[in-house]
């Protein structure tokens, strides 16, 4: 006679979690291909700015007349400027891709103290500050100073108090800096923390559904994160773009070769010099 199972047996120990949807996710349409005079976005900065470009690179991925171009550095920052000086390095990058947009995302490695000649910076310290600023400053001339436009994306929460408090430092300093320069600084704050402000591992996705944002570490985003740090820098990229960023549905590059003739009202249509718009 076949043994009945144990109830016991049928049971979990283990505690139940709020299960977290997972909608199937649909093919990604294959990227289009780019015009040969299809405007840059140069995405800069430290290992956030290489997620925020891959996902910068999907959001873009059916606009034939806009190029994401990731030149980020992992490990690199303001503070480590011995490690990669970006005021230094930058302007090397601008006049290789000549970027109409640059796209800044930094700070997460900076958490550390700032050698001078006089010593070492405490984080966050007066003195610490004024020369994080004066770092921030030449930041920002170095990516304008070609006539590129300047977009800042600020950092996210981290898993770790002290770090996050750090990056809301940064983040003031950043956007006091980025406006006085009349250029956009894009706050992603709110979409990486709950309603108390805290960290949060999962979150809504750009379509509203909950997933998982960020590694297991703490740290570092998963995809759904990259594309939803670069749902917030799009608005603002769009905008500067405009018409360079139509998707590949029904867009036409006009030129003098397809331009309609638009003639005035009572115009001969066999006139000599039509009016052209």
């Amino acid at each position: 006679e076949p043994k009945k199972r144990s109830s016991k047996a049928q049971r979990s120990s283990r505690p139940s979690k709020k299960s977290v949807s997972r909608a199937p996710a649909p093919a990604p349409e294959p990227s289009v291909e780019k015009l040969e005079n299809a405007r840059v976005v140069l995405v800069v900065g430290d290992f956030l700015a290489g997620g925020l470009a891959d996902g910068l690179e999907e959001s873009f991925a059916q606009s034939p007349g806009v190029v994401i171009v990731s030149q980020s550095n992992g490990s690199s920052g303001l503070v480590r400027d011995d490690y990669y000086n970006w005021p230094a390095e930058l302007p090397a990058l601008i006049e290789e891709h000549k970027p109409a947009i640059v796209v800044v995302q930094i700070g997460s490695n900076d958490s550390q103290k700032i050698r001078t000649e006089s010593g070492r910076l405490d984080v966050r310290s007066p003195e610490w500050l004024t020369e994080y600023t004066r770092r921030t400053d030449a930041l920002i001339k170095a990516a304008t100073a070609s006539g590129s436009k300047l977009i800042w994306v600020g950092l996210p929460s981290f898993n770790f108090t002290s770090m996050s408090a750090d990056m809301l430092a940064l983040n003031g300093i950043t956007k006091s800096r980025v406006d006085s320069a009349e250029s956009i600084f894009v706050d992603i704050w709110d979409g990486f923390v709950d309603e108390e402000d805290k960290f949060v591992f999962t979150g809504s996705d750009i379509n509203g559904q909950q997933v998982r944002l960020r590694g297991s570490d703490g740290i570092n985003m998963t995809a759904a994160g990259r594309r939803k740090m670069a749902f917030y820098a799009e608005k603002p990229l769009r905008r500067l773009l405009g018409s360079s960023a139509d998707t590949s549905v029904g867009f036409v590059g006009l030129d003098a070769s397809n331009l309609p003739d638009l003639f005035l009202p009572g115009a001969s249509l066999e006139a000599s010099n039509p009016v052209r718009t």
